[in-house]
């Protein structure tokens, strides 16, 4: 059986050969985080889009129906010929 002389200079090379590979791999995780950071935004921005393109698209629809049509002319003051607001006599 072969003895282990240098058992310490193996234990120091295990030790330095990780922390280089630690070391290493510092920069690319400190990328991954950012660009996660940038796609969480984007993700967010998104979906905020999509929720206001949902709703403008509600909005046309009720606006282009004869009932939108006619609440929307009420809004503004505008009444059938010979028609009376409420209100007046």
């Amino acid at each position: 059986m072969r003895k282990r002389k240098n058992i310490g200079l193996e234990i120091t090379f295990v030790v330095v050969a990780l922390a280089v590979g630690v070391g290493f791999s510092l920069k690319p995780w400190r990328a991954y985080t950012d660009q996660k950071e940038v796609r969480d935004d984007l993700v967010r921005d998104m979906k905020a889009a999509e929720k206001r393109s949902e709703e403008l698209i509600r909005q046309k629809a009720r606006a282009e129906s004869s009932l939108g049509s006619e609440e929307l002319a009420r809004k503004n003051n505008y009444h059938r010929p010979g028609e009376k607001p409420v209100g007046e006599n």
